[in-house]
């Protein structure tokens, strides 16, 4: 019996060192969030001319995980091509049109910990950013104000004061109660 239960922990020790070193081993982990988009209506260049509407918007590939993503692109939604963009840092890449006419942007690899910025002029949605080793998660970002230092200290203290307090009451009421 004894002999069993040896076997079946070795094998739940052999499970579980498994799962621990899959989840340990370093991977890409792609981020990309859209922070704004404008659009401008400039007026006719000539008289009864029609009114240009220039679009400008931005996306963020952020890798925040511990390996390179490889082969990353960013894919438009079907449109015209941009009139111009700018990558920020100046980093080697590619641009080609998609299968279905749709523009895409190709890096070779974006390094952990590395953030990259691409700027669009007049051009469709970014909608597909992906990498070799799978796609990258689109996040909702919105601008927030940033609170002085001594604002987030007296929010810490009245949290950590209120956190205080509930524990006392639960051991109170625990008393109370037994």
């Amino acid at each position: 019996m004894s002999q069993l239960w040896l076997t079946i922990l070795t094998v739940l020790g052999t499970l579980f060192a498994t799962y621990l070193a899959y989840w340990l081993i370093g991977k890409p982990r792609l981020y990309v969030f859209s922070p704004n988009s404008t659009g401008f209506q400039l007026p006719a260049p000539q008289q009864g001319g029609q009114p240009i509407a220039i679009r400008a918007g931005q996306v963020v590939v952020q890798n925040a995980g511990r390996k390179s993503a490889n082969r990353v692109q960013l894919m438009s939604e079907v449109g015209p091509q941009p009139w111009g963009y700018t990558i920020v840092p100046n980093i080697d890449h590619e641009i080609r049109a998609g299968p279905k006419g749709e523009w895409l942007m190709e890096i070779p690899y974006i390094g952990p910990g590395e953030t990259v910025t691409v700027q669009i002029l007049n051009g469709p949605n970014i909608n597909t950013v992906r990498s070799l080793e799978g796609p990258a998660k689109f996040l909702n970002v919105i601008h927030q104000r940033i609170f002085p230092k001594w604002v987030n200290w007296i929010v810490g203290l009245l949290m950590l004061l209120g956190l205080g307090t509930t524990v006392y009451g639960l051991i109170s009421l625990i008393r109370l109660i037994f």
